[in-house]
This record gives C-alpha cells, sequence and structure tokens, in this order.
C-alpha cells in the first residue's frame, strides 16, 4: 500500500469515528479536524456511505452516523464494553483456565465487529496500555495531536503522568507547560512518545471531581435533568452514575465537584433542560456566564 493510499485509508476511519462519537461536529469544525477541503471532505462522505455507514445532520447542522440512534434500543454489550471487560479480565485472569476460556470467547466475539465500529476502543485501548507503562515507569510523555474541546485546538502536550481513572477513560497528569495538573480524554489522544524526564518526586493528582476539575474544597450540588439531559450526563462523564437518582418526580443529580467550570459547562450546553436546585452560588455563576455570553 502506498503512502498516499495508507492516507486516505486512516483519513476515512477518522471521519467514522468522529461521526460515531459525540458531541456531534458541523462540517466545518470537522474539516478543520481532518484537515480538508470542502471538495474532499464532501468526497470523502460519498465513500463512507457506500461503504454502509448512513450518516445524517440533526437541527443544529452537525453530522452523525445513524447507527447511534441505534444504540440506546440494543440489549446485547456494544464494543466498547466487551473491550472493557476483555481488558479488565486480562489484568485479573492470571492462569485460570475458566477466564482463558472466557478470554477466548471475547475474541471471537470482537473479531466480528466491523473494523470501523472497533477503531476508536482499539485505539483507546493502545493508548492506555503505553500510559501505563508511563505510570509505573514514573516518565513522562509528550501527547501528540491532544484534541481539546475547549480551545478547538489539536497540538501536542508534555505531561506528567500521574493517575488513569478507574473507568480507564481519562490520563491525570501535570502539564509541563502551563505548570498546572489538566485532564486528558484517551480517545481524544493521537499518539504517545516516551521522554526522558521522569516525574517530579512526591508529585500526586490532587482530587479531581467527575467532569475533571480540581479547587481547594468539595461543593455540594443538586440538579434536576431532563431525560436529555440524563443520557449525556451518563454517555459523557460515566462517573456520575452514583451520584444520579431516578425517582417518581424525576431524575436528579446529588453531588460534589470542586469547581464550578465544569457543571456549569455542561448545564450551560443543555439549555433549559437542567434545573438547578442548589446551591445559589452555582446559579450565580451560570448568571455571570450567561452575561458574559
Amino acid at each position: 500500500m502506498s503512502g498516499k493510499t495508507e492516507q486516505g485509508v486512516l483519513r476515512i476511519f477518522k471521519l467514522i469515528r468522529l461521526l460515531n462519537s459525540t458531541p456531534r461536529r458541523s462540517a466545518r469544525h470537522l474539516m478543520n479536524i481532518l484537515g480538508q477541503s470542502e471538495s474532499t471532505f464532501y468526497r470523502d462522505l460519498q465513500l463512507i456511505e457506500k461503504l454502509g455507514y448512513h450518516y445524517d445532520k440533526d437541527q443544529n447542522d452537525c453530522f452523525f452516523l445513524q447507527l447511534q440512534l441505534e444504540r440506546g434500543r440494543q440489549s446485547v454489550l456494544e464494543p466498547d464494553e466487551l473491550f472493557f471487560l476483555q481488558d479488565h479480565l486480562q489484568q485479573t485472569a492470571g492462569t485460570s483456565p475458566l477466564a482463558q476460556a472466557i478470554l477466548h470467547k471475547f475474541d471471537l466475539n470482537l473479531s466480528m465487529i466491523p473494523l470501523a465500529d472497533a477503531l476508536p476502543q482499539l485505539h483507546a485501548n493502545r493508548i492506555l496500555q503505553l500510559l501505563r507503562v508511563a505510570l509505573e515507569n514514573k516518565s513522562c510523555v509528550l501527547i501528540k495531536g491532544y484534541h481539546s474541546l475547549s480551545s478547538e485546538k489539536v497540538e501536542d502536550r508534555r505531561v506528567e503522568v500521574l493517575e488513569i481513572t478507574q473507568d480507564y477513560r481519562y490520563l491525570i497528569g501535570w502539564d509541563m507547560d502551563k505548570d498546572r495538573q489538566g485532564q486528558y480524554k484517551l480517545s481524544r489522544i493521537q499518539d504517545v512518545e516516551y521522554l526522558e524526564e521522569r516525574v517530579t518526586p512526591g508529585r500526586m493528582a490532587s482530587p479531581m471531581d467527575i467532569f475533571g476539575l480540581t479547587g481547594y474544597e468539595w461543593l455540594d450540588v443538586k440538579l434536576k435533568l431532563s431525560n436529555t439531559a440524563y443520557h449525556l450526563l451518563l454517555e459523557e462523564f460515566p462517573l456520575s452514575r452514583t451520584f444520579i437518582h431516578r425517582r417518581y418526580d424525576g431524575t436528579f443529580f446529588e453531588g460534589q465537584v470542586r469547581n464550578w467550570k465544569g457543571i456549569g459547562r455542561f448545564i450551560l450546553g443543555l439549555p433549559g433542560e437542567i434545573e438547578v436546585l442548589y446551591p445559589e452560588a452555582l446559579q450565580t455563576y451560570l448568571r455571570e456566564r450567561r452575561g458574559e455570553d
């Protein structure tokens, strides 16, 4: 396969991954991430249609794969759930014959998943393994091509690896250039390179809330969620499940955060879908932010 052909194949897979992930993105946003011209972008859309991946646009003209609509109706395990269970079992199986038999069945099931569907989790698992080695060896890393949703920039980051979240979705690290702690979603990391520098002795991850923010203290929060907000909160921040309660009078988030910024960004992104019941300080923060906008 020539270099040009290989780049084209990788570009198609990356487009499918982006269309099959959240948040949904506009044509211009996708073209910026992929570094494409408008003609190349729409030509690639036609190609993935021929491959059987049908796309659509929502009311905000953001693209998505139609198979996203089917996820909520499935009762079988999703590919990312299978990969998660397989990875966890590999860490704990040892030489157990039963565990090895189950792993073999995982391999059979995963081999039946279409390649483009499995690609995002395969990539995340590879990144996870590289970061685990760095964590064990107390090595610093260069996170290559990290896509930040807040700045909409794709750039490299030099990071001291401090912790991997218990759901294996995020790296907690110390940004060596900005001199502060950050949270990095594994699926937004293109690649990882090991650096010669070592993690600063005694450096430990500061407590972070489920939105990836640190602060001086824990702050109590109570929200009432619409059905849309409930599902998006679980999808984007799986660790929130512990703090969500569904009752006859609605769905509520009752938990703690370290900073208004993370939870505020989520609330402001879903106007009319979330009611802040407590505290007044969060309501004030949101009013100020809306005033700035």
